[in-house]
């Protein structure tokens, strides 16, 4: 397990290097000045004049050539420096601080709300296999990954908030606000994972030793809960741990649609600004967290089903 661990750390180091350095020069060939784009973020068209130009470029050592910019920066990000905002003019890592609780607690929301109906709906589909519940579980699925989140949101907004008036239309003012962006989230997931539980379920029932245990007299209830549903859930959990990039990636559109101060936000003006270190900052930790949880849902996978085991270990 420990050369597992630390065979998969040294992965995730590579994995975020890689997507830092493409981002990074990604950022630099975009048209459009950085100086520019700062000066412009912060004060308008009125601001962007040369002496402002030149100040700007100055302080950030933007005249500087872009590779040694870059090394500069790996080697401060290796040290746990991600730098200064331009447009904010406060530390990288600050900023981060402030939004990632509000992600996470965004995704986990998401997740509970995903799991909570997705996972019964998928059991109970597979039980009644080819019966109207399963037809109507597989049509509720079909329909809801159909839609692109964006469109949910904004019928989210005009239905429960402007006509209802049920949940605010943007920002964190309460338990209340997370409801929607929440919802608008888990949809994707939810059908996902609805599919893979449906699909594992089935595989699993058919097996001989729950027609064993069913010859034996055992109830229902406690074939399913003992030894089919466990059976059934590793696929689940990879499913669950793949689609946290999905919400991840998700939140940087629904939290901006939302007004929700989380990451994505952040992320956004930091693109309209040509802010490089908050970019980068919003990156990697975007990356950082879905190769965590991918670690994560290895070892649960692992712990579900002993049958698994981890190349270069014996046995």
């Amino acid at each position: 397990m420990l050369k597992y661990m630390l065979k998969r750390l040294v992965i995730v180091l590579v994995v975020l290097w890689a997507v830092a350095t493409l981002v990074y020069f990604t950022v630099h060939v975009t048209p459009g000045d950085t100086a520019t784009a700062i000066l412009y973020s912060v004060g308008g068209e009125s601001a962007v004049t040369e002496e402002n130009l030149e100040r700007v470029r100055s302080r950030y050592d933007l005249n500087r050539p872009v590779h040694e910019q870059y090394l500069e920066w790996v080697s401060d990000a290796f040290r746990g420096e991600l730098g200064t905002s331009y447009k904010y003019n406060k530390p990288v890592a600050y900023m981060l601080k402030l939004r990632v609780p509000n992600t996470i607690r965004l995704g986990i929301t998401a997740i509970l709300i995903s799991v909570v109906i997705a996972i019964p709906f998928g059991i109970l589909s597979a039980l009644y296999h080819n019966r109207p519940l399963d037809h109507i579980g597989r049509l509720f699925t079909l329909v809801i990954s159909s839609f692109p989140s964006f469109w949910v949101a904004l019928v989210l907004i005009i239905v429960c908030s402007l006509k209802l008036k049920l949940f605010p239309v943007g920002g964190m003012t309460g338990a209340k606000s997370i409801v929607l962006p929440a919802v608008t989230l888990s949809l994707g997931m939810m059908a996902a994972t609805a599919r893979m539980m449906r699909s594992s379920m089935l595989d699993v029932v058919n097996q001989d030793y729950i027609w064993v245990a069913r010859s034996k007299g055992m109830k229902k209830h406690k074939i399913i809960t003992r030894h089919a549903l466990r059976n059934a859930l590793p696929p689940i959990v990879t499913v669950i741990g793949l689609q946290i990039g999905h919400i991840l990636g998700g939140a940087v559109v629904i939290e901006n649609i939302f007004s929700w101060p989380g990451v994505g936000g952040l992320l956004i003006d930091a693109i309209n600004a040509k802010d490089t270190p908050m970019i980068e900052g919003c990156v990697l930790m975007i990356a950082f967290g879905y190769a965590v949880v991918n670690l994560l849902v290895d070892i649960v996978y692992a712990f579900l089903d002993p049958r698994l085991k981890y190349s270069g270990e014996d046995g």
